[in-house]
C-alpha cells in the first residue's frame, strides 16, 4: 500500500506528521521519516485532531502509521494516556507494516495505557474491522 494513498485528503501537518484524512470518520496520520515523538508533538498532534473532529461536528478513529517514528519517549507517551480522555477521537489504530513499526506500537501499548481504546496491527485493512467497532458500535454510523 503507498502511505498516504492517493485517495486521502491531506487536511495539513504538524513538526512530525502529515494528516490525512481517509474517510470522513477516519484520520491518517503520516509521521515523516526519523519521526522522535515527544511531549511538544504529542500535543500537538492530539490538538489536531481535536480542531479537525469539532470543525465537521463529530468524532472518529484515528490511524497512526508507526514505520518512520523512531522514538517517542515517556512525555510523550504519558500525554496520549492522559490528555485524551475528553477527545472526540473514539480510537487509535497504530499500524506497523515492517517489523520495527510493529514491534514500536507493541512497546507504546505495553507501556502506557492508552486514554482511548487503541491496538496495533499489520495494515490498515487488518485495522478496519475494529476501526468499525469503535466507530459504530450499534453498526449504525
Amino acid at each position: 500500500m503507498n502511505i498516504p494513498d492517493p485517495s486521502w485528503k491531506k487536511l495539513g501537518s504538524t513538526s512530525n506528521a502529515e494528516f490525512y484524512l481517509i474517510r470522513e470518520d477516519i484520520l491518517g496520520i503520516v509521521p515523516y521519516p526519523d519521526t522522535v515523538d515527544n511531549q511538544k508533538t504529542a500535543r500537538e498532534s492530539i490538538g489536531f485532531q481535536e480542531k479537525y473532529w469539532r470543525s465537521v461536528g463529530h468524532g472518529g478513529a484515528v490511524v497512526v502509521f508507526m514505520d518512520t517514528v523512531v522514538e517517542q519517549d515517556a512525555a510523550a507517551r504519558t500525554v496520549y494516556a492522559e490528555e485524551v480522555h475528553a477527545s472526540p477521537t473514539t480510537c487509535y489504530a497504530l499500524v506497523g507494516e515492517s517489523f520495527y513499526g510493529f514491534a514500536a506500537s507493541q512497546v507504546f501499548t505495553g507501556l502506557s495505557k492508552p486514554g482511548r481504546p487503541t491496538s496495533v496491527f499489520r495494515s490498515l485493512t487488518d485495522a478496519q474491522p475494529w476501526i468499525e467497532e469503535q466507530n459504530h458500535p450499534s453498526g449504525r454510523m
